[in-house]
């Protein structure tokens, strides 16, 4: 087969889609066939791509129009001269316009378009709006992250109950040995693990983290990582008004490296999300055998399962009492720790891999017969 890959968010690799994107593709290459990596700017993947692999790229800056015209008229344009079968798209959208003979399959992450709209940028509201729909309907079939975010597409589109299939994400091990070590806090710490962006409800997790700071027993630091998005209030400002700025670290985007660290050294993840189609800090962190207080909506119960404490994201007392029991109570920390590095490892990038390879398998040979 020759798969043709909307690869722009492997310029993006620190990101959910482009951590998703990236754990495919380095496996998704090492299984035969051609591969055509397709962006509207230049990316450097950073996993070996191999004979098979060729990369089309553009000079457009992200977010401009000009990425648009790409992502639609430039990529089937590729895709006709490529001679490609497949042109898989693992970003919500595809080209609309693409070559009849290309069969298409697009993996979706979550649907907060339609269920949060309050929490996203306009212009990325917008584009969702203009693009999915017609994407979905066009697809030979749709990739879902999560059976959470099968019903939720389910839901939305009744006529693609037939063409879904659910390929969950994983975590993995970092074999890269790494000679740069990143010092970790003297005293315990809980982490946060995400885009500054107001569906992540971190200003709600503040105020919880400043109720159990009242706590004389309470020790813990918060360190909060995580690139910033927009929405976001002066957390700074929020910080010292809470008079938290001796107990909240903001770090900002870090590395793969210190992210590994950071997992391995926690308390806990605190991941009280509003929502999420899959929730992959949450699975990484359990990795690493951290428990994680979690939002009890969206697609975090499916992932976290029994392996940490779900809580009512709306609640700043729910999420507050969470983090004392969890910080407070030893026993329960190591139940959870050790269900959470045994549910983890339930989840396999190369089952996703060769799972999605059987997805392009089968819509290619579906797709035969009209072309007999």
């Amino acid at each position: 087969m020759r798969i043709a890959v909307d690869a722009r968010p492997l310029a993006h690799p620190l990101t959910g889609i482009g951590r998703y994107t990236e754990s495919l593709l380095k496996r998704l290459v090492r299984m035969g066939h051609q591969w055509y990596l397709y962006s509207d700017r230049p990316i450097t993947p950073r996993f070996p791509l191999g004979e098979r692999v060729q990369l089309r790229v553009g000079n457009a800056r992200p977010g401009t129009a000009l990425s648009l015209v790409y992502s639609q008229l430039v990529f089937p344009r590729w895709a006709r001269g490529d001679c490609v079968d497949i042109f898989w798209s693992p970003r919500h959208h595809l080209p609309l316009i693409m070559p009849r003979r290309v069969a298409r399959v697009v993996t979706v992450h979550d649907l907060v378009w339609k269920r949060h709209p309050q929490t996203m940028r306009g212009s990325n509201r917008l584009l969702e709006l203009l693009l999915m729909g017609p994407s979905l309907r066009g697809a030979d079939q749709v990739i879902c992250v999560s059976d959470f975010t099968a019903s939720e597409v389910v839901s939305s589109y009744p006529a693609l109950a037939g063409r879904c299939t659910t390929i969950a994400e994983a975590a993995e091990a970092i074999t890269e040995d790494y000679e740069e070590r990143y010092p970790l806090p003297a005293r315990p710490y809980l982490l946060f693990v995400g885009t500054l962006e107001p569906r992540k409800n971190l200003p709600r997790l503040l105020d919880a983290f400043g109720m159990a700071c009242r706590t004389d027993a309470f020790q813990p630091l918060l360190l909060v990582v995580g690139a910033e998005g927009w929405g976001n209030e002066n957390l700074a400002g929020k910080l010292e008004a809470l008079g938290l700025a001796d107990r909240v670290v903001l770090k900002g985007r870090v590395s793969d490296a210190e992210l590994r660290e950071l997992y391995a050294g926690c308390t806990g993840l605190l991941m009280p999300s509003l929502y999420e189609g899959f929730g992959l800090p949450a699975l990484e962190a359990m990795w690493h055998g951290a428990p994680v207080i979690a939002g009890d909506s969206g697609a975090l119960p499916e992932v976290v399962g029994d392996a940490g404490l779900l809580v009512d994201p709306l609640s700043t007392e729910a999420i507050a009492e969470a983090i004392l029991k969890l910080c407070g109570d030893p026993d329960l920390h190591e139940r959870l720790s050790r269900r959470a590095s045994a549910r983890a490892a339930t989840y396999s990038w190369d089952r996703a891999a060769q799972d999605t390879l059987d997805v392009f398998s089968s819509v290619h040979d579906a797709r035969q017969p009209d072309l007999i």
